[in-house]
């Protein structure tokens, strides 16, 4: 049957080869239109009508929630991606305060040192109000 096609648009001109195709084509669409129509006029249940049209798709379900499940996959990635950013941004700042913090309990510890060291020094007489920052 090949060859056959093969000959015969060798022979024919390109017009009338093209014109052959699209009768062609214009028939199988008006035979699935035909289908379509057919299956909308006859009252189906619901999952029967379902499984008709998902036996005719061949898979386009399944790709089209492959290619859902991919994009979500995608997204999420990215996401992830961001909170990691973000956690290791608050991480490297709570770290930087607990050194400031660290560093100013320091110096108050020195300051409460020099001040028991002016209170043992001071005559004694003269009381100064005492007051303990903490």
């Amino acid at each position: 049957m090949q060859s056959i096609r093969s000959a015969l648009k060798k022979a024919l001109s390109d017009p009338i080869v093209f014109r052959y195709r699209r009768r062609r084509a214009i028939r199988r669409y008006i035979r699935e239109l035909g289908y379509e129509v057919y299956d909308r006029t006859i009252r189906l249940e619901r999952e029967e009508l379902e499984e008709r049209i998902i036996a005719r798709r061949h898979g386009f379900y399944d790709r089209l929630v492959r290619d859902v499940l991919e994009r979500t996959q995608i997204v999420l990635g990215r996401l992830d991606e961001r909170i990691e950013a973000v956690s290791a941004r608050q991480g490297e700042e709570i770290i930087r305060l607990q050194e400031e913090l660290a560093a100013i309990r320091s110096s108050m510890a020195d300051l409460q040192a020099a001040l028991d060291e002016l209170r043992s020094s001071a005559p004694t007489g003269y009381s100064a109000p005492v007051r303990r920052a903490e």
